[in-house]
């Protein structure tokens, strides 16, 4: 009887050491979603261009639009199975590449007619219109010198 006491406790530390031990390892499925596929369908990009690289990117796309991954492409929730990064169903999607278009050419043109050196150049982002907003909104201009709050030139009534 004593040596069977001594059998069942013996399991019983091993199986409280092996369930501490589980607990402690990292489980899949918990914590940061499985990064993307490696990206297809790139026509404004490299196509060389791999996801650690392009990720940043759209990171600051979202900031500056005020946006998430859902305004461009087809994603419901980060690590989703229906992500689909690729397809070309969203036309917002078609306006951020033109877009991005426009805005390597104005940088273009920029950089070959000032007489600056690379690192001092201004360049034309999303954020330079965009200021987090989806749709940029176009500010007020602030009223003419001399003109009265009502309009008028000089607050002369009309």
């Amino acid at each position: 009887m004593m040596r069977f006491r001594h059998v069942v406790g013996a399991l019983s530390l091993i199986v409280l050491a092996g369930s501490v031990a589980a607990a402690q390892a990292p489980q899949e499925g918990r914590g940061t979603p499985p990064p993307p596929p490696e990206p297809h369908n790139l026509q404004v990009f490299p196509k060389t261009m791999t996801t650690a690289q392009i990720l940043p990117i759209m990171r600051n796309f979202s900031a500056a639009l005020g946006t998430n991954c859902g305004y461009c492409h087809v994603w419901t929730a980060p690590g989703a199975p229906g992500n689909d990064f690729a397809a070309d169903t969203k036309p917002t999607k078609a306006v951020a590449r033109l877009m991005m278009q426009v805005a390597n050419d104005v940088n273009q043109k920029l950089a070959a007619g000032i007489s600056k050196p690379a690192d001092q150049l201004t360049r034309v982002q999303c954020m330079t219109c965009h200021r987090g907003e989806a749709i940029p909104k176009i500010p007020t201009p602030p009223p003419a010198p001399g003109a009265a709050p009502g309009g008028a030139p000089g607050g002369a009534p009309r």
